[in-house]
């Protein structure tokens, strides 16, 4: 079997202008001063979002020199530092805005929130309102999904040979040009989040998120379950939640049907004042008799974890999504490929699967003599 993992350097590829780290943060500034900037949407008044980005931004070298290390509260935030300061602290004298990935403003938003103890829900919204317009200036109007009519055909036919494809870009151009499903394990675009979904297993309890929300569907997208944090490990906790949540259902349902004292125990908590509890009670009964209900995952993680034979990796950055990483270092692959940059790449690529690497299996080819060969 073949697998390839892709993700946003071929967009780069076919466009170099509108899709780097630079081009991306760069048009969320820009698009504060739309006039059609969706505020309904992401932030009443745009120009505080504008200022907010260029207040962290301030703070990112003293994140770089450590002065922002205490307010670190969980391992996941020190990971995220560690990576920060690799990534960064070479260019700390020069650095610009727009030199830092998107991503990467969550970390200096968190802990700043950290540091003048500011907390949810105004933490979250914020956070919330960074991360929509992230996805708003992705879209780039739904030009991003246009990149496909750019692929040459020996791309297009490079792209066919593989059993499964799977790719952390939210758009659907890989998925214009192959005749086999696309995986996205981030999410995609065209894919509701299960909160707004009002078909979803969320949203047939009694306090169904749905309706506090008014969808507009100009900006669907925008509603979309596309994952955007600085954290690998709080993307995996995202990514499996739906599992872990339909896997209890199931062993739920199962014991509410023979056992009459957790059947009894269960009802009891669609009457209690917790509305989480309350939830739980509701959604068991009717699992019992939806059988078919599930929380929706469509991250397909688990399928990226059960992969064998042989996996390519083209255009993916290491300085990101650790997680993905160590979910193929202890998967049971035979050989990987990872298609480098530079130099720097492969040697952060060989600490991030070091069990491949020390088995013989890890590979690296040149990204650009790959983009000659199928031009």
């Amino acid at each position: 079997m073949k697998h390839l993992l892709v993700g946003n350097g071929i967009n780069i590829q076919f466009n170099s202008t509108d899709y780097t780290t630079q081009q991306i943060v760069l048009r969320i500034l820009k698009n504060c001063d739309r006039k059609d900037f969706p505020s309904h949407i992401i932030v009443d008044f745009p120009y505080l979002l504008k200022n907010y980005l260029g207040q962290l931004f301030l703070e990112a070298r003293d994140v770089i020199r450590g002065q922002y290390d205490q307010y670190a509260n969980c391992s996941a935030e020190r990971a995220s530092l560690v990576s920060f300061r690799e990534q960064y602290a070479s260019k700390i004298r020069t650095l610009r805005m727009t030199d830092i990935g998107f991503e990467d403003y969550y970390l200096l938003h968190d802990l700043c929130c950290h540091k003048t103890g500011t907390v949810n829900p105004v933490q979250f919204y914020v956070r919330e309102a960074l991360r929509i317009s992230y996805l708003f200036a992705i879209y780039n109007d739904g030009k991003v999904n246009e990149l496909y009519r750019l692929y040459p055909e020996k791309f297009v036919n490079y792209l066919r040979q593989f059993d499964s494809i799977f790719t952390t870009n939210y758009d659907s151009n890989v998925d214009s040009v192959v005749e086999k499903p696309v995986y996205h394990i981030h999410g995609q675009f065209d894919k509701l989040a299960a909160v707004y979904d009002p078909t979803s297993f969320r949203n047939q309890l009694p306090d169904a998120p749905i309706k506090e929300y008014e969808v507009d569907p100009q900006y669907l997208y925008l509603y979309s379950n596309a994952l955007s944090t600085h954290c690998g490990e709080y993307k995996e906790f995202q990514v499996k939640q739906y599992s872990l949540a339909n896997s209890a259902m199931e062993k739920l349902a199962a014991a509410y049907l023979k056992d009459e004292h957790i059947k009894a125990d269960v009802d009891s908590w669609t009457k209690d004042t917790n509305t989480i509890t309350a939830n739980m009670g509701y959604a068991v009964q009717m699992k019992v008799q939806h059988p078919e209900l599930t929380f929706t995952d469509d991250y397909h993680f688990e399928k990226l974890s059960k992969i064998t034979g042989e996996l390519v990796i083209l255009g993916l950055s290491p300085w990101n999504d650790f997680h993905i990483f160590e979910t193929i270092d202890k998967s049971e692959i035979d050989a990987c490929t990872f298609y480098y940059f530079s130099d720097e790449q492969c040697e952060k690529v060989r600490s991030l699967l070091p069990i491949t690497n020390q088995r013989g299996a890890l590979h690296f080819s040149s990204v650009q003599e790959f983009w000659r060969t199928v031009r």
